[in-house]
């Protein structure tokens, strides 16, 4: 699948500055995007990684992404759907210019009465959206006001200062280069020399700022990409172990079979022979940009068969 430089630009087809739409997801590399995202895990499980901490979503789940907040998906070894609301900040910082500003801090619901209230009020919007009722704009535009005024009134927020804001914004840029760099760079002789250049900043910025990005290092997550697209060769060609290192960006079969043993306790060969292959013994930043959304009439289907 095609991977893309993010700054991710959401497009808004039916309603002006909402969409709304059902996605299987397998993974997410890390981005972000100026429009406060929502989702319902309607099915399955699903591994969300921002600020450096993973949340386990199982189904029902509500999580809640803000603008500009760096985040991930990767699947949980089953298969998942997620309903997601993508608000685009005109859509309530006209009403309340403070909410352009606004943070939730806790990203997850999952039980309670304002879980309720909210999931019911966010699948009602999401049932007007996809119906072909006249008007049906309006009625969607006021349940999703009505589930952020739910959110506003129970969920723990804050708000950002302006200087805050554009620093969220800022990193949210140069993180999607530096990644989207890394994903079409990484079979080469790649280091954090050439990001810092990149980027105009110094070495020592580049790694801290990676590392309190994404929570590990620019090693790691270089590592965690060769990893992955090595793992694909593995289990789905009859590629060498040495044309897979050539392919992956590892410089020799000691180094891949190191990441074998860290994550399965085998080498690579014996990884291939085993009849039960195991996955990884750890979370794995996602690297790459797997995911299969639903058009609008499939979206509807999905969500009345969940309903």
């Amino acid at each position: 699948m095609e991977e893309k430089k993010e700054f991710e630009i959401v497009t808004h087809t039916v309603m002006n500055y909402l969409e709304i739409f059902v996605v299987e997801m397998t993974s997410r590399c890390p981005h972000g995007h100026d429009d406060l995202e929502i989702g319902i895990l309607l099915k399955g499980a699903l591994c969300l990684f921002m600020d450096g901490k993973e949340y386990k979503l199982r189904e029902g789940d509500i999580y809640i992404i803000n603008r500009f907040q760096i985040h991930s998906f990767s699947s949980a070894g089953e298969k998942n759907l997620v309903l997601a609301f993508q608000v685009h900040s005109d859509f309530y910082r006209r009403i309340c210019y403070q909410l352009n500003f606004l943070h939730f801090d806790n990203p997850v619901m999952q039980t309670g009465n304002l879980y309720e209230q909210t999931r019911d009020m966010l699948v009602s919007c999401a049932s007007f959206y996809f119906s072909a009722l006249p008007f049906r704009e309006v009625k969607c535009a006021g349940l999703m006001l009505e589930a952020l005024y739910l959110i506003l009134s129970g969920a723990d927020c804050s708000f950002r200062n302006e200087k805050e804001y554009m620093s969220a914004q800022n990193n949210t840029l140069r993180l999607n280069r530096i990644t989207g760099y890394i994903a079409e760079h990484y079979k080469e002789k790649l280091s954090l020399n050439e990001i810092a250049r990149l980027e105009n900043i110094t070495v020592c910025h580049a790694s801290h700022f990676i590392r309190k990005m994404l929570g590990i290092s620019f090693q790691e997550y270089l590592n965690n990409i060769r990893f992955d697209r090595a793992l694909g060769y593995v289990r789905d060609s009859d590629l060498s172990i040495l044309d897979i290192c050539m392919e992956t960006g590892f410089s020799s079969s000691r180094y891949l079979n190191r990441m074998f043993m860290e994550k399965f306790g085998m080498t690579v060969k014996e990884y291939r022979k085993s009849g039960n292959r195991p996955e990884p013994s750890r979370p794995v930043l996602p690297a790459e940009n797997i995911q299969k959304r639903y058009d609008f009439e499939m979206s509807s289907f999905l969500l009345r068969q969940w309903r």
